[in-house]
């Protein structure tokens, strides 16, 4: 369906250090003919997004963030701070701190992203409030920071190869946070890479770290006292200029109608890089488009911050935004008191996923009649799609089970099966509740209005239109149609089914049947003999009426009726119409009652587009995200570093981006983009 998503993706091995750096994305995906099959519900639905969204675009929130962590009396303090609407979306803002005699003793403006800083030197005993407009409109308050008595606080600048980092305090001897000597830790990504202790003097304490002893991404510096109790920190976002860099060296469109581009990867001293990188070229984007983060800055930048941050790629050389922003970006966004106290302890996560290899299916087996597991009981899994595999397994503890370790590719249709109880039923089947159920989708900075709020021109009723083809059905039986597609089926489930015979089933559930008494016809059939009663078989067998009508249903899997030419395979014997009940009964090897699912296997790699000359109709009039007419997953670049692309020209458009990602064998990253102006 057309709209808003979020895609999240991660291994079970990172589930054991929860969710903080699992990989997600913002994606909003275009269906312009979905207009013509969407739900009323889903139209209703859409426009109270999108009003909600209107609603938290007009609503304001003004943060500000103590540089290091604490806000000290009697201390010249920086302090940053962040304007930004419900959705986390800067805005333009204007303000002024207030002490309370209505003094103005700061005054701020917003820059990039709705973030800014300035300095304060609150006063003891004094409370504050800031003054804000924002974009425009009439100042209202908002809280403001309450100094502490006593604390540290960490002022940071970089300054050419230097990293300069100022102490301040206003702890006296014979405070519980006094220290006589504090050490100061600097890592990248969990690696220590700078250690310090000195001694603590009055006024402000200033160290010059060596840039070079860092990694280009955000290196983190926390302060501690001689009882390693951490009592500041801040984040710090180092960039080496050490990305990749790529030259176009031609562009042009052959005889074949092909693009033929071809570029040279370097590093940054200029030397050719073997890589394996991506291409994508995407039509419908106009100038300005915002370049919402690539492999650089996702792995150097947002990968360490919490949520999701207002265009990333704006902090990298040549983004043509504010020096400075990344600092700031740190101040208020990445801003947090990190937990060394558990670190320290040595507390460590519990492993509870195991980094294996393959795809795994699992769940629990039960006995419905008396709610209770099936432990040490035999489970099939059989793999269809054209593998035709099969493995068994027997329950553990709980009733619970597992088939780990799966290999395949693409959508694949599976099976899952076990042997009925003694009591001559099935046992239920329950698949393992899988990571991703129960996440709400909650609206953010690239979240974009329901661009589907009426129903289209073309507009027909089609059922399952919203439904998922991963989804397994609630109907738990396999439905293997001997004599064609039936009129109607009904499954009988043994949990739930309350009847005492087929007739009673019949009765309540058969549609098109005229009961008189005890005596049942199939509305339209007539028979040469006279006789508008149907015949009834069981298994493939034509039974007596009393047989058949007076069958248990809990012993029956299902029933199947066939009128009049749907009733043209059963030949003469089919004019009045035929009912069919399918028992319980074991199938092969004793295992019954198969539960089908449809499985997502690994990516199943194919060509993109490989035959793609021209787009039907418009581009996607009016679209808000492009269109990609081009996927390469895998370029490699040559020991010279050339990249060669080709791919089939698309008519029908004025402008392309291509888009190039990747990382160098040495693991630099690089991104590039390049727009081409077609003339037609």
């Amino acid at each position: 369906p057309d709209g808003n998503y979020l895609l999240r993706a991660y291994t079970d091995w990172m589930r054991n250090f929860g969710e903080d750096n699992f990989y997600s994305r913002y994606l909003y995906i275009e269906n312009p003919e979905y207009e013509n099959v969407i739900p009323r519900g889903d139209v209703r639905r859409n426009r109270r997004f999108n009003r909600n969204i209107e609603q938290m675009g007009r609503e304001y929130q003004v943060a500000f963030f103590p540089e290091g962590g604490n806000l000290l009396e009697g201390t010249a303090n920086r302090v940053a701070f962040k304007v930004a609407d419900a959705l986390g979306r800067g805005q333009e803002a204007e303000g002024e701190i207030v002490d309370g005699r209505g003094r103005v003793v700061s005054t701020f403006r917003t820059g990039f992203a709705g973030m800014g800083v300035f300095d304060i030197s609150p006063q003891p005993g004094t409370a504050y409030i800031a003054r804000v407009a924002v974009n425009g409109r009439r100042h209202a308050d908002y809280g403001f920071p309450e100094a502490v008595p006593e604390g540290y606080a960490m002022r940071v600048d970089q300054s050419g190869d230097g990293i300069i980092i100022g102490i301040s305090h206003n702890v006296s001897p014979g405070s519980s946070l006094y220290s006589d000597r504090l050490t100061i830790i600097g890592h990248t990504r969990g690696m220590p890479r700078y250690a310090e202790t000195f001694a603590l003097a009055d006024g402000i304490i200033e160290v010059t770290v060596n840039k070079g002893l860092f990694p280009s991404g955000i290196a983190h510096f926390t302060l501690f006292t001689d009882s390693f109790e951490p009592v500041a920190e801040r984040l710090v976002f180092i960039d080496r200029g050490d990305a990749l860099t790529f030259e176009p060296l031609s562009v042009k469109i052959d005889e074949q109608d092909h693009f033929v581009i071809s570029l040279e990867v370097s590093d940054h001293s200029g030397n050719p890089v073997t890589g394996n990188f991506s291409l994508a070229a995407v039509s419908g984007i106009q100038p300005g488009y915002s370049r919402s983060g690539n492999i650089v800055s996702e792995l150097l930048l947002t990968s360490d911050l919490d949520g999701v941050v207002e265009d990333p790629a704006a902090y990298f050389p040549n983004s043509g935004k504010q020096s400075g922003s990344a600092d700031l970006l740190l101040m208020t966004h990445g801003w947090r008191r990190f937990d060394w106290n558990r670190v320290i302890a040595g507390e460590l996560p519990e492993i509870r996923y195991s980094p294996e290899a393959g795809l795994n299916i699992g769940g629990r087996l039960m006995d419905p009649a008396k709610n209770e597991s099936l432990v040490n009981y035999p489970v099939r899994l059989r793999v269809k799609s054209g593998y035709d595999d099969e493995f068994d397994t027997i329950t553990g503890r709980n009733g619970q089970f597992m088939f780990a370790g799966l290999f395949y590719e693409g959508m694949v249709q599976m099976e899952l099966s076990s042997r009925r109880l003694p009591a001559n039923y099935p046992p239920l089947i329950e698949l393992g509740a899988r990571p991703g159920r129960g996440y709400e989708y909650r609206p953010g900075i690239y979240t974009l209005r329901q661009r589907i709020t009426e129903r289209g021109s073309s507009w027909e009723r089609t059922r399952g239109v919203s439904s998922s083809p991963y989804d397994y059905s609630d109907d738990r039986h396999v439905t293997p149609q001997l004599y064609g597609v039936p009129d109607q089926t009904i499954f009988i489930d043994y949990a739930t089914s309350t009847e005492r015979s087929l007739l009673e089933v019949l009765r309540n559930r058969a549609t098109g049947i005229v009961f008189e008494g005890n005596r049942l016809t199939i509305r339209g059939s007539s028979s040469i003999y006279l006789s508008s009663e149907p015949r009834f078989m069981i298994d493939g067998v034509f039974v007596n009426r009393d047989a058949f009508l007076n069958l248990y249903p809990r012993d029956v899997q299902r029933v199947e009726i066939f009128r009049g030419t749907s009733a043209a395979i059963f030949g003469v014997r089919g004019g009045t119409g035929v009912i069919l009940a399918y028992t319980r009964r074991p199938g092969y090897g004793g295992f019954e009652d198969t539960v089908e699912i449809m499985m997502l296997g690994y990516h199943e790699p194919a060509e993109y587009y490989s035959d793609i000359v021209s787009l039907p109709g418009s581009p996607l009039s009016g679209s808000r995200t492009g269109q990609t007419v081009h996927w390469e997953p895998e370029l490699i670049s040559g020991t010279n570093g050339k990249l060669d692309i080709r791919f089939p020209a698309v008519r029908g458009i004025e402008r392309i981006a291509i888009i190039v990602e990747g990382t160098g064998t040495g693991g630099k990253q690089g991104a590039y983009w390049l727009t081409i102006d077609v003339d037609d």
